[in-house]
């Protein structure tokens, strides 16, 4: 049975010691770093996002900050996310996605005007694929060149964030202070024949050594709902199927 992860958006300045022990005990499974670093880049985005079992058990975390800026004449919403950790056990259940629908949410019924956009880096193929596998609009994507308003404005968003660290040409922020363990999304050779797989580690070759892939996803409720959406469909539509199926098999003929 699937335990239910529950989701909590919390101000990054509330975490106990406690819990910050408890999110570094996870983080340093899966991520090279030096504790006193990873804490600061934590805190200093307002938010983290905390997913737990029922049993209180800590599922993973995402640290995201909402800010606004001006451009070309209007203003516009960023939802920026960082410090993703999930726990093997848990993958692969669309825990940031979900995340960010609820802060997407809460942020439309304030301004449900303001265009609004998904902004991260990653260095593992699998915070990648979220984009491929769930949404309909992402950048970068390998079946079609970012449009120049896009990658003009990703531009901006980049340097004000990262400085000189970043790099317009590759779309790629340079060797940051922390990185994947080896062991920890290791593309195989079954994965080197994924098109999507292929594509990020073609255009990110130093993502092993901490090497970010930056991406923006322009955001509405049609972006959420598809594919994403389909495939909750699907699963529901699955869940109802199994029933009467057995139903049917244990029913005397």
């Amino acid at each position: 049975m699937t335990q239910r992860i529950d989701i909590t958006l919390r101000r990054s300045d509330s975490l106990t010691a406690r819990e910050l022990d408890e999110i570094w005990a996870l983080t340093d499974r899966y991520v090279e770093t030096d504790r006193a670093i990873y804490e600061h880049k934590l805190r200093a985005l307002p938010e983290v996002g905390l997913w737990r079992t029922r049993a209180g058990e800590l599922a993973g975390l995402v640290s995201l900050d909402v800010y606004r800026v001006d451009w070309k004449g209007r203003r516009r919403v960023v939802f920026f996310t960082s410090s993703v950790v999930i726990d093997e056990r848990f993958r692969g259940r669309n825990l940031v996605l979900q995340t960010g629908v609820r802060a997407y949410l809460r942020e439309k019924m304030r301004h449900p005007l303001e265009p609004a956009y998904w902004l991260f880096d990653t260095f593992s193929y699998k915070s990648y694929l979220l984009l491929p596998r769930n949404l309909a609009e992402y950048w970068p994507r390998r079946d079609a060149e970012t449009p120049p308003a896009i990658a003009r404005f990703m531009d901006r968003l980049a340097r004000e964030r990262y400085g000189e660290a970043w790099s317009p040409a590759t779309g790629v922020v340079r060797h940051g202070k922390k990185r994947l363990r080896p062991t920890t999304a290791p593309i195989d050779s079954a994965l080197s024949n994924d098109p999507d797989v292929q594509f990020f580690d073609r255009v990110n070759p130093g993502h092993r050594d901490g090497d970010m892939l930056v991406c923006l996803v322009p955001l509405s409720i049609a972006s959420f709902l598809r594919p994403w959406g389909r495939s909750v469909v699907k699963r529901l539509v699955s869940r109802r199927r199994k029933p009467a199926a057995l139903r049917r098999s244990r029913s005397p003929r």
